[in-house]
C-alpha cells in the first residue's frame, strides 16, 4: 500500500523554493505597482486638463482647474464666473479628485496653483478679466520614491502632452 502526502523534507525543500523565489519577486512586483500609480495619476491629471479645456470650450466661458493644498493632495474644476482663479461659494464644482498615495505633482512656477481656459480652448491666467495673459508650463509627476515619471507640458494654444522623464530628474524634486 503506498503513502500519498509529503514528508517533512519535501515540504521543507517546497517551502524553501518558495521563499527564494518571492524574494527575488518581490521587489519587482512592487516598483511594477509603483510605476503604475504614477502613470495612472498623470493620465487622471491629464484627464482632468482635458475635461477643463473641453469644458471651457463647449460652455464659453472660464473653466479653470485648481489644487487643492497641493497639486497631489487634488484638485477641482469649476466654471469661473469672475475670472479670478479662485472658487467661490456661487461657483459650482464639476468634479474634484481626491489625494494620490505615494504620488508628487510638482509644477513649475506658472502652473503652481492653476490651469485656466477661457472659451478658445487657450490657457490663460485668470486675471480678473475674460482675456488674460497666456498661461504654458509643465507638471512633473513623480513617485515619493526613486523611479521614472511624466512630464505633462501645457503649450501656449492650451494642448497639453505628456514625456516621460527619468529617475535622476524625479530624485532632484
Amino acid at each position: 500500500m503506498r503513502n500519498h502526502g509529503f514528508t517533512l523534507v519535501d515540504l521543507t525543500i517546497t517551502l524553501s523554493v518558495l521563499a527564494i523565489l518571492l524574494t527575488i519577486g518581490l521587489p519587482s512586483f512592487s516598483s511594477q505597482i509603483q510605476q503604475m500609480r504614477v502613470k495612472t495619476a498623470t493620465y487622471s491629471l491629464l484627464e482632468a486638463i482635458s475635461l477643463t479645456r473641453t469644458q471651457a470650450v463647449f460652455a464659453n466661458k472660464r473653466t479653470t482647474i485648481k489644487k487643492q493644498t497641493e497639486w497631489h493632495n487634488g484638485w477641482e474644476i469649476f466654471i469661473d464666473k469672475n475670472n479670478d482663479g479662485v472658487r467661490d461659494s456661487n461657483e459650482t464644482i464639476m468634479q474634484r479628485h481626491e489625494k494620490f498615495k505615494g504620488i508628487k505633482i510638482i509644477p513649475d512656477s506658472k502652473l503652481e496653483n492653476y490651469i485656466s481656459y477661457i472659451g478658445t480652448g487657450e490657457s490663460r491666467k485668470a486675471s480678473g478679466s475674460t482675456a488674460g495673459a497666456f498661461q504654458a508650463g509643465s507638471l512633473k509627476v513623480c513617485p515619493d520614491a526613486k523611479g521614472k515619471g511624466y512630464q505633462l507640458i501645457l503649450a501656449r494654444g492650451g494642448r497639453v502632452r505628456v514625456t516621460e522623464i527619468g529617475e535622476e530628474k524625479c530624485n532632484s524634486i
